[in-house]
């Protein structure tokens, strides 16, 4: 009794201090895209693609129109807009982490002007810096940084808010349109929008980079996070090894019996799927169980069919499948239950008309 009262207090105390790196990591992604929105689109004079672009352009049209209303305060609107939609469509956790990241991120989109350090706070106030390499430069360095702080705050589980939310929640009401193409429409209306607004077509083209290059820095974080590297350890300890892989990473493990050709000793084999970032660990974990283990490792590229190489997801499948069985059974009983309640009426009715007719 007391073992599962300490893993449950151990349990407890491991997912808050994940919730609070993860907290943490968000509200770094927020102020680091939020200063790289300031520093290298909103002072230098581009409009990226997004929310943040698409709020740009209003404050520009409202500027002009002689109403100072800064670009943060837009994007924080739309965005809680946006939230008040997607708060029966989302969890909580998400949309609880998704606001940390949006308000670190409006931050920094208001005070994280950083132009004057790098001295290109005026590089678009004539014409002919438009086409300079300075120029070109902000938009691929901003861009990248914009795209990695996307993805590791959508890798964290959470977001910085703009577009993304706004594709989630389109595809969440007409399935058949697919998040890829909404991003893609809403990145084509920001486009055009600040062609059309600043007259400059180049400006467009700057803007389409930007996202070029963002898109590409936002799949590098989150495709790396999927891979996953099939490892082979061939060893004398195959248990002790297999329980440390179940314990610490929980993943499955396969057994193969092996025989090598030229001791023509028996051997064993284990196969287990790990992700990438736990690589160098799993390196150090066979080693220190088994010295003499022979461990080689390869990139997987593909994985078919249905198996259970991740053990929580194999438990969590287990538990719907209980869960649907109980359910079943439940239905089954109570039916049987409201026929024989049914049929014992009915028979005492019939029985009564039987006698009274006699």
């Amino acid at each position: 009794m007391e073992n599962k009262i300490k893993n449950k207090q151990f349990k407890i105390n491991q997912n808050t201090s994940k919730f609070i790196i993860q907290i943490i990591t968000i509200a770094f992604a927020g102020l680091v895209g939020g200063c790289a929105f300031k520093t290298f689109f909103e002072s230098v004079g581009i409009i990226p693609t997004g929310l943040s672009g698409f709020s740009l352009i209003i404050h520009n049209l409202i500027s002009n129109a002689g109403v100072e209303i800064p670009t943060s305060v837009i994007y924080l609107i739309i965005n809680a807009i946006i939230f008040l939609i997607a708060l029966k469509v989302f969890g909580w956790k998400f949309l609880l982490l998704s606001a940390v990241g949006i308000g670190f991120y409006t931050l920094a989109m208001q005070f994280g002007d950083f132009s004057s350090v790098f001295g290109f706070e005026n590089a678009l106030q004539d014409s002919d810096s438009l086409q300079s390499s300075d120029t070109l430069l902000c938009v691929i360095v901003g861009g990248l940084l914009m795209g990695l702080t996307i993805g590791i705050a959508l890798r964290f589980g959470g977001s910085t808010g703009g577009s993304d939310i706004v594709g989630a929640l389109i595809n969440k009401f007409f399935p058949k349109i697919k998040t890829g193409y909404c991003l893609l429409g809403i990145n084509a209306i920001v486009i055009i929008l600040s062609v059309t607004t600043t007259g400059e077509f180049i400006i467009g083209l700057y803007a389409l980079v930007s996202t070029i290059i963002s898109s590409m820095a936002t799949n590098l974080v989150l495709d790396d996070s999927k891979r996953v590297v099939a490892f082979y350890i061939i060893c004398d300890k195959p248990q002790e090894i297999a329980d440390a892989i179940l314990t610490k990473y929980k993943r499955g493990v396969t057994k193969i019996d092996a025989q090598g050709m030229f001791s023509h000793k028996e051997k064993t084999m284990l196969v287990s799927l790990i992700p990438k970032g736990q690589a160098h660990e799993m390196k150090k974990l066979v080693n220190e169980i088994d010295k003499n283990a022979f461990v080689y490792s390869s990139t997987v590229t593909e994985m078919l069919g249905d198996g259970d190489f991740m053990k929580e997801q194999s438990i969590f499948k287990n538990k719907i499948k209980i869960s649907k069985n109980n359910l079943k059974s439940i239905t089954k009983y109570n039916c049987t239950k409201n026929t024989r309640k049914i049929f014992k009426t009915n028979k005492n009715k019939l029985s009564k008309k039987y006698f009274q007719n006699k």
